[in-house]
């Protein structure tokens, strides 16, 4: 403890599987009565969700009130063994600090840890995200005992850092990135520092929302704090602290159960992104998992190497973190989301790769990495899954993000700072049996919503122009969900900072699975000075309502800029106009086995275009009577598969071609040794 006071504790965030079994607790597990184990279980699990629901209810900020909210019971070293959530990635990451705190802070006499404590928390390196992401828990006694943890933790939006909304592109350090800070006291004897909080509000663009966050979080861990001091009472601390344990030991075992059954192998995935920063360039994240038995290895090496000044780099925790969404959501569906499952994972990351990250470097957009990432496991997952349960092999839900962020003043005068909401709103990935939903969610945070447009327009200063479904999907056999395409007019204030973040405008975020297609690029349209005033002071019909008649049918005048979906945060003006499309899921199956009536359907309702259904689908039908004509449709169908053979070379010729081929430096700037990029590189 005493040589790690000071520095990163390396140690502390290996420890994601559960800690060992104390004598406690494996005595209070003998002959514990099943009904009773039950009841307790169903009981946690409703405190859990009354701890999300009121962090939910009495935060200020976006993630706050639209449900980017992990909360977690934990034993009292610190394991999480209840969570409530669709924010997947912290049923392993939410551990990391309170393990800290139980070995930092419990014995530590110029600190401690004692009823009526609170500690605050969102460094990256304990919470494995990025600095917009916060938490707060609290010890939990009983007559003397600690006897667990609460805690729950949710993206703010604003930390202080170079550019507004927690997730600054032009990071060049982690001193560009804001407030840090590791599990910290603040509060003590069920009061919270008011000294603390001012030194926060001081260090952030909007204070109001920063404080509201922290004290809601605080509230929901009090409330579930009596809850748990209510069940003690009536069942004693060994029936309680035993029970906790023995959902974490049940877990564990049904997970080593259902690997198991997976067939031994190696199984392979390079994932590439194109965007630096706000800087076009091409790097690779190279993914193998080795099944054997009832345990999954993950290796990464021949990735990009980390980049010194670009805040793409992120912490193998926060890769542990993002398994984690695929196996709580995807392949333990049925099991609890806790760490437990952990157990059957071990993991190999390269050194000074940008996947592990160390030293100084910013890691403000991990993020984006994060889910590139799990868009690999995804791919794996079908191809893992399919001769076992095929049901749960599905194509990837959108990964590039894709979302506005803005700092400044608001219609009533108030400084403000966050990010928009509309990430939460993307189309699902297609299905073995049927497309994927339009608009479904976040496949990270599945349980969250995109954000009420009448409340979010009653205190930021917004007017949307429109916010509905984009057609942008992956095309298969079953097609991705469509994601969502809409326009946010700056309103009600002179100017505003904003930029959009994302990846995915030049190589698709998504790609499809099984022959499906990916999902659309995405990119972003900023009309400065439009017409759009007018036409509102009219009530216009030539106003756009959605993104396809913008472009198409009713574009507006003004001064257009089209960009890649990220840019970099610049001042808009009153009227001034953002419009923002990304995330549709990607496709299922070879788009010549889709079913001719569903794809006129589509054409019907708006959610695909003639063009697709002529041209990708080779679907002949009637253009005013949208009947097909399944003999014209077989033909076409038959003379493109005799077309793909005629195009189709051996795999030693096509290799020996493609080894040849390379691309210009300027996309290779962070690439590494192309086209293994770390080669080299050692193990860690």
């Amino acid at each position: 403890m005493k040589n790690m006071l000071f520095a990163r504790d390396y140690e502390v965030v290996q420890r994601m599987r559960p800690e060992p079994i104390t004598g406690e607790e494996a005595e209070a597990m003998k002959n514990m009565d099943p009904v009773d184990y039950e009841i307790f279980n169903h009981k946690m699990n409703m405190i859990g969700q009354e701890g999300k629901e009121t962090t939910m209810k009495l935060g200020a900020s976006t993630g706050m009130r639209w449900g980017d909210v992990a909360f977690g019971i934990y034993t009292a070293q610190g394991d999480l063994a209840v969570c409530a959530t669709g924010i997947w990635f912290h049923a392993t990451l939410g551990q990391i600090p309170m393990k800290y705190i139980v070995k930092h802070w419990v014995n530590n006499p110029s600190v401690g840890v004692k009823e009526g404590d609170s500690f605050f928390f969102n460094d990256p390196f304990y919470c494995g995200v990025h600095g917009g992401d916060m938490g707060l828990a609290v010890p939990v006694f009983y007559k003397g005992k600690l006897i667990c943890f609460t805690g729950a933790v949710v993206h703010s939006g604003e930390n202080g850092s170079t550019e507004p909304g927690g997730t600054p592109m032009s990071a060049r350090s982690r001193y560009d990135e804001g407030l840090l800070v590791p599990p910290m006291k603040i509060g003590e004897n069920y009061n919270i520092r008011e000294d603390v909080l001012n030194m926060f509000a001081h260090m952030v663009r909007d204070p109001r929302t920063l404080i509201l966050d922290i004290k809601a979080r605080l509230a929901a861990c009090r409330i579930s704090q009596r809850r748990i001091i209510d069940f003690v009472e009536k069942k004693g601390v060994s029936f309680f602290v035993g029970a906790l344990r023995k959902i974490l030991v049940d877990t564990a075992e049904a997970a080593r159960k259902k690997v198991a059954e997976l067939p031994d192998g190696t199984f392979r995935q390079p994932v590439f992104m194109d965007t630096v920063g706000s800087e076009p360039a091409l790097i690779k994240i190279n993914i193998e998992m080795e099944k054997k038995g009832d345990k999954i290895k993950l290796k990464l090496h021949d990735t990009s190497p980390m980049i010194a000044d670009k805040p793409l780099n992120t912490f193998f925790q926060g890769i542990i973190g993002l398994t984690m969404v695929y196996f709580c959501g995807w392949f333990f569906y049925d099991l609890p989301a806790n760490n437990a499952l952990l157990e059957i994972l071990e993991w190999e990351f390269p050194e000074n790769a940008f996947v592990n990250a160390s030293g100084e470097v910013p890691t403000a957009l991990a993020p984006f990495t994060q889910v590139a990432y799990s868009h690999g496991i995804f791919q794996i997952g079908a191809r893992m899954t399919y001769s076992s349960d095929r049901m749960r092999a599905v194509a990837s839900w959108y990964h590039g993000f894709g979302f506005p962020y803005y700092g400044g003043f608001n219609q009533w005068g108030e400084p403000i700072a966050d990010i928009s909401a509309e990430m939460n709103a993307t189309g699902c990935g297609a299905r073995p049996d049927m497309d994927g939903v339009d608009v479904g969610g976040s496949y990270f945070a599945t349980m969250s919503d995109c954000s009420d447009v009448e409340i979010t327009e009653s205190d930021r200063p917004f007017l949307y122009v429109f916010r509905n479904f984009f057609q942008n999907h992956g095309l298969g056999k079953f097609r991705g969900g469509n994601g969502m395409g809409f326009g946010l007019e700056v309103h009600g204030v002179p100017w505003l900072f904003m930029g959009c973040q994302g990846y995915g405008s030049k190589f698709p975020a998504s790609m499809g699975v099984f022959g499906g297609y990916a999902a659309a690029t995405s990119s972003v349209l900023a009309i400065r000075q439009p017409n759009l005033k007018e036409l509102q002071a009219q009530s216009s019909p030539d106003i756009p309502t959605n993104l396809m008649e913008l472009f198409n049918d009713k574009p507006l005048e003004g001064n257009k800029i089209v960009t890649q979906i990220t840019t970099s945060v610049g001042p808009y003006s009153e009227g001034d106009v953002i419009f923002v499309s990304g995330g549709g899921g990607a496709g299922y199956g070879d788009v010549l086995e889709r079913d001719p009536e569903s794809e006129v359907q589509d054409v019907k309702l708006g959610r695909a275009t003639p063009w697709q259904a002529r041209n990708v689908y080779k679907v002949a039908y009637d253009e005013t009577t949208l009947r097909v004509n399944t003999e014209e449709t077989n033909r076409l169908r038959d003379e493109e598969r005799a077309s793909r053979l005629k195009l189709s070379v051996s795999y030693d010729q096509f290799e020996s071609e493609w080894l040849k081929k390379s691309l210009p430096a300027e996309i290779l700037k962070y690439y590494g040794t192309y086209p293994n990029p770390s080669a080299g590189l050692g193990k860690a």
